[in-house]
């Protein structure tokens, strides 16, 4: 442990961080929030904006306090499920331009934590934001992940224990399939694992140029997830298209309906 601090001294000296800081990693040590019956231990320190704030946040979403210093340093521990994120306030952030931190939470069913956490950001403020900050990414049925970006900026991403999570990113490497169902397979990649709609726009745009000899579900797929790309984007010119070229394939509302649902965001 000594020498895990000396290194993260020298971290913190680099950037910019107070040495006082360095003090709580070694503080916290002492406390009793570490299962004794592991010799290791791996715990996410996370920058802030406010501890004050970021605490708030997470114990809106049903974290608990375990610990809060606002002097000399301010430093702070939440804790859920029997793990803990801590944060320690870093000087001069601005959450905007915080794109590169966050950690993973592994958890038994990540639709029933999204679903829990959406209903908590309704009742904290008013709203389940998908942009901005805070915000979190959209859910589909059935998928196994979600990113959580807190009020400092730090993506959180809760994922379901168990191979399915595995297997929805691998689909995309999965060459006995037409060209258009992986670039389904790659824009929900995109869409779901790395929150780039811009990247699964670009995939779908240049896939459904050629749907020769595709199977008009999946052509009517692809249509539908561009269509919810097209309406977060506020492109409506797009979503007009895409609406008309799903109109003709003449799908039966029953497999539309089922498309639909498969691909709707939860609430």
């Amino acid at each position: 442990m000594l020498n895990s601090l000396v290194t993260y001294k020298e971290v913190c000296k680099g950037r910019g961080i107070s040495p006082a800081f360095t003090f709580a990693i070694q503080k916290l040590t002492t406390m009793q929030t570490i299962n004794s019956s592991k010799n290791w231990a791996t715990i996410p320190i996370l920058p802030c904006v406010s501890v004050i704030e970021t605490l708030d946040f997470w114990q809106a979403l049903g974290f608990e306090i375990t610990y809060k210093q606002t002097h000399p340093y301010q430093y702070g521990v939440v804790e859920r499920g029997g793990h803990q994120l801590h944060f320690g306030r870093l000087k001069g952030m601005e959450a905007k331009n915080n794109f590169y931190t966050g950690c993973l939470i592994m958890v038994t069913d990540a639709e029933e934590v999204y679903q829990e956490i959406t209903h908590s950001l309704k009742q904290h403020i008013g709203r389940v934001p998908h942009t901005g900050i805070p915000r979190v990414s959209r859910m589909k049925p059935g998928t196994t992940r979600f990113t959580l970006t807190d009020v400092s900026g730090n993506s959180i991403i809760f994922v379901s224990n168990g191979e399915q999570d595995q297997k929805t990113w691998e689909k995309a490497e999965n060459k006995n399939q037409s060209k258009l169902q992986r670039a389904i397979a790659i824009a929900i990649r995109f869409r779901d694992y790395k929150n780039d709609d811009a990247a699964a726009i670009k995939t779908l745009d240049a896939a459904l140029k050629r749907t020769n000899n595709e199977n008009t579900v999946h052509i009517a797929e692809a249509l539908i997830i561009r269509i919810e790309l097209a309406e977060l984007a506020k492109d409506s010119v797009k979503v007009a298209e895409c609406k008309l070229l799903l109109k003709k394939l003449n799908l039966p509302e029953r497999d539309l309906g089922l498309l639909k649902q498969k691909h709707r965001t939860l609430k």
